[in-house]
């Protein structure tokens, strides 16, 4: 999994260099470079998506094993460490990568100016690079951990340990995730809410699109996130 993650990694920000340079180069037409760069970008989402995917699975497959041969519960909070410290870089890598697609619909009609557009894609390119290294260390360990679970699980077999159920009051044991995870995430959601509206007004040149229900929603995440961090700040 490591490699195969790293190689599809690779390729993809490969991808995306060869979209700046042909950008730079005027390689493509307008229309090219549009449909083009809408492509890699869907790519790049998708990657993040499998993380996401990846983390989940791992997790509910780490937790059934635990549960199963009564092994320690700290297998059980180190997958959720491993998207805590994934998540966050990741949905950011992920929404920026959105906005610069979507920003370059607008270049094309001339509402929004190039630059906008180009500091987009270097912040967008930055970020996945940065977030996919992250992704790839976390990778490594939690492979390294399926190991180790599996290791234990079968030497109690060997042992003639019965697989046994978790207890009913293990199962309701759950640590709270930090509280920069829980309010990262009401942040997240404030910056995810304009997306939409990016899209209607500067790649399809709507001037009519209202902007006031997008404020709103902004400003509730942005006001929750906050009310978590002091909340568990004082707890």
């Amino acid at each position: 999994m490591p490699t195969v993650f790293a190689s599809v990694s690779v390729t993809l920000l490969l991808f995306f260099a060869v979209t700046i340079a042909m950008a730079y180069a005027h390689a493509l037409s307008v229309g090219m470079h549009m449909l083009w760069g809408f492509f890699v970008a869907v790519l790049i989402v998708l990657l993040q998506c499998l993380v996401f995917g990846f983390f989940i699975g791992s997790g509910k497959s780490i937790k059934r094993v635990v549960e199963e041969n009564g092994l320690s519960r700290e297998w059980v909070q180190k997958t959720k460490d491993y998207k805590n410290r994934c998540y966050p870089m990741l949905m950011l890598a992920v929404l920026v990568t959105v906005a610069a697609a979507a920003v370059g619909g607008g270049v094309s009609m001339g509402s929004v100016p190039l630059w906008v557009h180009e500091a987009l894609v270097w912040c967008a390119f930055g970020m996945n690079l940065y977030s996919l290294w992250i992704s790839l260390r976390v990778v490594v360990e939690n492979v390294e951990a399926i190991h180790h679970i599996n290791d234990e699980a079968r030497l109690l077999r060997a042992q003639g340990r019965p697989p046994v159920a978790a207890a009913p009051e293990e199962k309701k044991e759950a640590l709270p995730p930090p509280k920069s995870a829980r309010s990262s995430r009401f942040y997240f959601f404030a910056a995810a809410a304009w997306v939409p509206y990016l899209y209607m007004k500067f790649s399809l040149g709507s001037r009519t699109f209202p902007y006031w229900p997008f404020i709103v929603v902004s400003g509730f995440c942005l006001v929750a996130g906050w009310w978590s961090a002091q909340k568990t700040k004082n707890s």
